[in-house]
């Protein structure tokens, strides 16, 4: 019998445009329910984001796809993810990069995500409690960036965190309404590579919407 994460990805790879097996091979690896409320597990694997507590939530299978899908070049390289909540999509990411760095601001979700990080087999992910909107500037640079919150700008330490070369992913908007952007760093600029219409909780802090 397949796994329900297996089910999940194969829903995806019917419905997805521009699909990457990488993505969906390191998603069927990830059980989905460890990183949701206790009383969402039944919709764990439904393509919906859902209550991790704290008033926050963990994005939709088809949103975690097409942000980590956008960063398959830098596959294998360093990534940072800022508003890391449960650790899903980091969780996702250890199996297509060497090393992951998270930051997350709300302390109860730290230590649930060490411990659903542990519980995945996620061994090289670091997750760091503080503000991460201007990024983890002790581990720079990276080879991607993602934001899982909606910033009301680009970042402005984002580019100096970022190889050259690299690839970032934030959404920028309203607090209730975004588009995810990605950028790829030429010759010192972020240059604007796609982009998709998103909704993420808003980014707190220095370089978010109160800095």
């Amino acid at each position: 019998m397949i796994s329900r994460a297996v089910e999940m990805t194969i829903k995806l790879d019917r419905l997805l445009p521009d699909r990457s097996a990488r993505v969906l091979g390191a998603m069927s690896e990830v059980p989905r329910d460890v990183f949701v409320d206790p009383g969402w597990k039944r919709m764990a694997y439904t393509d919906r984001s859902l209550p991790i507590g704290h008033g926050q939530t963990i994005s939709k299978p088809a949103t975690v796809f097409r942000m980590l899908s956008a960063l398959e070049p830098v596959f294998g390289g360093k990534l940072l993810e800022t508003g890391s909540g449960s650790g899903y999509l980091a969780s996702v990411a250890s199996r297509l990069f060497n090393r992951v760095f998270c930051v997350e601001r709300v302390l109860g979700l730290v230590e649930s995500s060490r411990a659903n990080l542990l519980r995945t087999g996620a061994g090289n992910v670091v997750v760091r409690y503080g503000d991460g909107s201007s990024g983890w500037a002790e581990h720079a640079p990276f080879d991607g960036i993602l934001y899982s919150a909606g910033a009301p700008e680009l970042p402005a330490s984002l580019a100096d965190q970022l190889r050259e070369g690299g690839l970032a992913g934030v959404p920028v908007g309203t607090k209730s309404s975004q588009e995810f952007i990605v950028w790829k760093k030429v010759k010192g600029v972020l240059e604007k590579v796609s982009s998709f219409t998103c909704s993420f909780v808003p980014l707190i802090g220095k370089e978010g919407w109160n800095g």
